[in-house]
Protein backbone atom coordinates (compact mmCIF):
# COMPACT_ATOMS: atom_id res chain seq x y z
CA UNK A 1 0.00 0.00 0.00
CA UNK A 2 1.35 3.27 -0.78
CA UNK A 3 1.32 6.07 1.88
CA UNK A 4 0.70 10.09 0.94
CA UNK A 5 3.01 12.46 2.33
CA UNK A 6 2.37 16.47 1.34
CA UNK A 7 6.14 17.08 0.47
CA UNK A 8 7.33 20.92 1.18
CA UNK A 9 6.55 23.03 -1.93
CA UNK A 10 8.09 26.47 -3.02
CA UNK A 11 5.97 27.27 -5.68
CA UNK A 12 7.64 26.46 -8.53
CA UNK A 13 6.79 25.95 -11.77
CA UNK A 14 6.51 22.24 -12.88
CA UNK A 15 8.24 23.13 -16.14
CA UNK A 16 11.64 23.04 -14.59
CA UNK A 17 12.33 19.70 -15.55
CA UNK A 18 14.66 17.99 -13.34
CA UNK A 19 15.38 14.50 -15.47
CA UNK A 20 13.93 11.48 -16.23
CA UNK A 21 12.72 8.07 -14.82
CA UNK A 22 15.50 5.74 -15.98
CA UNK A 23 14.36 2.46 -14.40
CA UNK A 24 11.35 1.32 -12.69
CA UNK A 25 11.45 -1.93 -10.61
CA UNK A 26 8.52 -3.52 -10.70
CA UNK A 27 6.35 -0.35 -9.98
CA UNK A 28 6.46 3.12 -8.78
CA UNK A 29 4.83 6.31 -8.84
CA UNK A 30 5.48 9.87 -9.48
CA UNK A 31 3.28 12.19 -7.48
CA UNK A 32 2.94 15.66 -9.47
CA UNK A 33 1.12 19.06 -7.78
CA UNK A 34 -2.29 19.43 -9.61
CA UNK A 35 -2.26 15.99 -11.57
CA UNK A 36 -3.42 12.77 -10.37
CA UNK A 37 -0.79 9.95 -9.13
CA UNK A 38 0.41 8.28 -11.89
CA UNK A 39 2.81 4.95 -12.33
CA UNK A 40 6.25 5.28 -12.99
CA UNK A 41 7.42 4.61 -16.69
CA UNK A 42 10.92 4.47 -18.08
CA UNK A 43 11.67 7.98 -19.98
CA UNK A 44 9.34 9.92 -18.01
CA UNK A 45 10.47 13.26 -17.34
CA UNK A 46 10.32 14.25 -14.12
CA UNK A 47 10.17 17.95 -12.79
CA UNK A 48 10.68 20.03 -9.45
CA UNK A 49 8.33 19.32 -7.03
CA UNK A 50 7.83 15.59 -8.30
CA UNK A 51 7.42 13.26 -5.61
CA UNK A 52 8.87 9.75 -6.46
CA UNK A 53 6.93 7.21 -4.17
CA UNK A 54 7.67 3.01 -3.96
CA UNK A 55 5.68 0.88 -1.66
CA UNK A 56 7.17 -2.67 -0.72
CA UNK A 57 9.60 -4.43 -3.68
CA UNK A 58 9.46 -1.38 -5.81
CA UNK A 59 12.61 0.73 -6.78
CA UNK A 60 13.13 3.66 -9.32
CA UNK A 61 16.01 5.07 -10.45
CA UNK A 62 15.61 8.74 -11.82
CA UNK A 63 18.66 10.55 -13.58
CA UNK A 64 18.99 14.50 -13.37
CA UNK A 65 19.85 16.39 -16.14
CA UNK A 66 23.45 17.04 -14.50
CA UNK A 67 24.65 13.14 -14.85
CA UNK A 68 23.60 12.41 -11.29
CA UNK A 69 21.82 9.14 -10.18
CA UNK A 70 19.54 8.58 -7.82
CA UNK A 71 18.15 5.22 -6.66
CA UNK A 72 14.85 5.26 -4.34
CA UNK A 73 14.57 1.98 -2.30
CA UNK A 74 11.32 0.60 -1.43
CA UNK A 75 8.57 1.91 1.17
CA UNK A 76 10.57 5.44 0.54
CA UNK A 77 9.56 8.84 -0.94
CA UNK A 78 11.54 11.20 -2.40
CA UNK A 79 11.38 14.93 -3.44
CA UNK A 80 13.27 16.87 -5.86
CA UNK A 81 12.95 20.50 -4.88
CA UNK A 82 15.47 21.93 -6.62
CA UNK A 83 18.09 20.85 -9.53
CA UNK A 84 19.43 23.80 -11.84
CA UNK A 85 22.17 21.93 -13.64
CA UNK A 86 23.92 25.50 -15.02
CA UNK A 87 24.20 26.80 -11.32
CA UNK A 88 24.51 23.18 -9.76
CA UNK A 89 22.42 23.67 -6.75
CA UNK A 90 20.22 20.50 -5.44
CA UNK A 91 17.89 19.83 -2.61
CA UNK A 92 16.45 16.15 -2.43
CA UNK A 93 13.66 15.50 0.37
CA UNK A 94 13.58 12.11 1.62
CA UNK A 95 10.93 11.83 3.68
CA UNK A 96 10.88 8.46 4.95
CA UNK A 97 12.95 5.10 3.59
CA UNK A 98 16.31 4.53 1.56
CA UNK A 99 18.33 6.46 -1.11
CA UNK A 100 21.96 6.11 -3.00
CA UNK A 101 22.73 8.99 -4.82
CA UNK A 102 26.10 9.06 -7.03
CA UNK A 103 26.18 13.10 -8.04
CA UNK A 104 28.50 14.40 -10.37
CA UNK A 105 31.49 17.03 -8.84
CA UNK A 106 30.22 20.02 -8.14
CA UNK A 107 32.63 22.66 -9.67
CA UNK A 108 30.57 26.25 -10.13
CA UNK A 109 30.95 28.66 -7.48
CA UNK A 110 28.65 28.24 -4.76
CA UNK A 111 27.38 25.02 -6.21
CA UNK A 112 25.72 22.76 -3.57
CA UNK A 113 23.82 19.39 -3.52
CA UNK A 114 21.65 18.68 -0.24
CA UNK A 115 20.29 15.63 0.94
CA UNK A 116 17.59 16.26 3.45
CA UNK A 117 15.79 14.18 5.82
CA UNK A 118 13.40 14.92 8.89
CA UNK A 119 16.52 15.31 11.47
CA UNK A 120 19.24 15.40 9.29
CA UNK A 121 20.76 18.04 6.34
CA UNK A 122 23.35 16.00 4.33
CA UNK A 123 26.26 18.21 2.20
CA UNK A 124 28.02 16.19 -0.92
CA UNK A 125 30.42 17.89 -3.28
CA UNK A 126 30.43 14.65 -5.45
CA UNK A 127 30.13 11.60 -4.53
CA UNK A 128 28.49 8.73 -3.63
CA UNK A 129 26.11 7.55 -0.31
CA UNK A 130 23.60 6.01 0.89
CA UNK A 131 20.95 7.75 3.20
CA UNK A 132 18.48 5.78 5.26
CA UNK A 133 15.74 6.85 7.58
CA UNK A 134 15.12 4.87 10.45
CA UNK A 135 12.35 5.34 13.35
CA UNK A 136 15.04 7.35 15.55
CA UNK A 137 17.84 8.51 13.76
CA UNK A 138 18.73 9.05 10.34
CA UNK A 139 22.06 7.16 9.04
CA UNK A 140 24.44 8.12 6.25
CA UNK A 141 26.84 6.05 5.01
CA UNK A 142 29.84 7.39 2.69
CA UNK A 143 30.54 4.91 -1.03
CA UNK A 144 32.76 7.48 -2.35
CA UNK A 145 34.90 11.12 -1.92
CA UNK A 146 33.74 12.91 1.50
CA UNK A 147 30.24 14.01 2.60
CA UNK A 148 29.19 16.41 5.31
CA UNK A 149 26.60 15.72 7.69
CA UNK A 150 24.73 18.05 10.37
CA UNK A 151 21.19 18.37 12.00
CA UNK A 152 18.47 20.03 10.26
CA UNK A 153 17.75 22.16 12.91
CA UNK A 154 20.28 24.88 13.13
CA UNK A 155 19.85 25.79 16.51
CA UNK A 156 21.83 22.20 17.09
CA UNK A 157 26.09 22.47 16.08
CA UNK A 158 27.95 20.24 14.60
CA UNK A 159 29.01 18.75 11.25
CA UNK A 160 31.17 15.32 10.93
CA UNK A 161 32.33 14.85 7.66
CA UNK A 162 32.69 11.11 6.13
CA UNK A 163 35.09 9.52 3.94
CA UNK A 164 34.24 6.61 2.14
CA UNK A 165 33.35 3.19 4.06
CA UNK A 166 32.36 5.80 7.13
CA UNK A 167 28.83 6.39 8.17
CA UNK A 168 27.41 8.36 10.87
CA UNK A 169 23.52 9.19 12.82
CA UNK A 170 21.27 12.03 13.40
CA UNK A 171 18.86 12.32 15.84
CA UNK A 172 16.24 14.32 16.64
CA UNK A 173 17.84 17.37 19.30
CA UNK A 174 21.03 15.88 18.72
CA UNK A 175 24.47 16.40 16.39
CA UNK A 176 26.12 13.80 13.81
CA UNK A 177 27.90 10.66 15.90
CA UNK A 178 31.31 10.79 15.10
CA UNK A 179 32.43 8.91 11.63
CA UNK A 180 32.66 4.85 12.37
CA UNK A 181 33.86 2.47 9.81
CA UNK A 182 30.71 0.79 8.57
CA UNK A 183 30.40 -2.85 9.14
CA UNK A 184 30.55 -5.06 6.00
CA UNK A 185 27.04 -6.23 6.64
CA UNK A 186 25.36 -2.52 7.70
CA UNK A 187 27.65 -1.64 3.85
CA UNK A 188 25.97 -4.78 2.11
CA UNK A 189 22.43 -4.20 3.49
CA UNK A 190 22.73 -0.51 2.62
CA UNK A 191 23.59 -1.45 -0.78
CA UNK A 192 20.78 -4.25 -0.97
CA UNK A 193 18.22 -1.76 0.06
CA UNK A 194 19.09 0.86 -2.89
CA UNK A 195 20.53 -1.62 -5.79
CA UNK A 196 18.16 -1.97 -9.33
CA UNK A 197 19.37 -4.65 -11.16
CA UNK A 198 20.45 -4.11 -14.22
CA UNK A 199 18.68 -7.50 -15.81
CA UNK A 200 16.30 -6.29 -18.61
CA UNK A 201 17.41 -2.34 -18.19
CA UNK A 202 19.43 -0.55 -20.75
CA UNK A 203 21.89 1.48 -18.58
CA UNK A 204 23.94 4.26 -19.78
CA UNK A 205 27.49 3.89 -19.45
CA UNK A 206 27.92 6.30 -15.94
CA UNK A 207 24.98 3.58 -14.26
CA UNK A 208 26.34 0.19 -15.22
CA UNK A 209 28.16 -0.34 -12.25
CA UNK A 210 25.88 1.67 -9.75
Amino acid sequence: MLLFFAGPCTGQSPSARAGEVRAVLPVGRILRDGAPPKDAQRDDPVFWQDIAQTARSGRLRIGLLDGSILNVGSESQMQILQHDPQTQNTAIELAYGRLRARVVRLARPRANFEVRTPVAVTGVVGTGLVVRIFADFTEVLCLEDSVRVRNRDDMIRGEVVLLPGEFTRVARAAPPTPPAKASPEQLREALEETDIPASGVAWSRAEVSW
